[in-house]
């Protein structure tokens, strides 16, 4: 099978994550291909020449990357039917402030509600720190930011918080989740014989299970 990893990062941190994803998937056996819409944002995408999708963006004065929602409500109908999975990249979710984690949540449900998907698996990643990568007007906005969460404020370095122990977490998960969604030879096979062509990999058919073990 085959998994496109698509994200949107202009400083790094949530390219450093999706390329530890892809990663871990080549060792689970999983093909993948990585595309920064940031870089290319009128690239083609073949997203049905894929069996399931991982998206991921930062989260960047309150909102994630509009570029990224584009592309979600291109392809609506087919995130509907494959396998998908959302990761968030922010530094708000590694805050004690409980609000924090509240704020990040609500702005992930306002985008999912916005672009009309709902991906079955969802997780949100601390990010990064990067002085180095700011202008002199967001190097002094994220050191007040710091500041104010108590976090290092010394602009000379860049400090990385993601727990890369939850992301490979979130890759099994992820892996354990469309495997669940795969449909068995014989009856995929049959399938495709007599009717229109099906995914291999479909959310249709996990949803199918449950309804049959409720």
């Amino acid at each position: 099978m085959r998994t496109l990893i698509l994200f949107a990062t202009d400083e790094g941190q949530t390219e450093k994550i999706a390329r530890h994803i892809s990663q871990r998937l080549s060792e689970q056996g999983i093909a993948t291909d990585r595309h920064n819409i940031a870089v290319d944002p009128n690239r083609p995408i073949a997203l049905d020449a894929y069996d399931a999708v991982i998206v991921g963006s930062p989260i960047h004065y309150s909102h994630y990357d509009i570029r990224l929602a584009e592309y979600l409500k291109q392809f609506r109908d087919l995130l509907h039917e494959m396998p998908s999975a959302f990761f968030s990249v922010s530094l708000g979710i590694m805050s004690e402030d409980d609000s924090e984690h509240d704020e990040v949540r609500k702005i992930t449900e306002a985008y999912l509600h916005e672009t009309d998907w709902n991906p079955l698996l969802t997780t949100h990643f601390a990010g990064a720190l990067t002085y180095s990568k700011y202008n002199w007007l967001k190097r002094k906005l994220m050191q007040w930011v710091a500041k104010k969460e108590g976090g290092p404020t010394d602009t000379r370095f860049d400090y990385e918080f993601t727990n890369w122990k939850q992301v490979d977490s979130f890759v099994d998960q992820f892996v354990e989740f469309i495997q669940r969604c795969k449909q068995p030879a014989e009856e995929y096979a049959q399938r495709t014989m007599y009717s229109k062509p099906v995914r291999r990999y479909s959310v249709a058919n996990l949803r199918g299970k449950a309804e049959e073990s409720a």
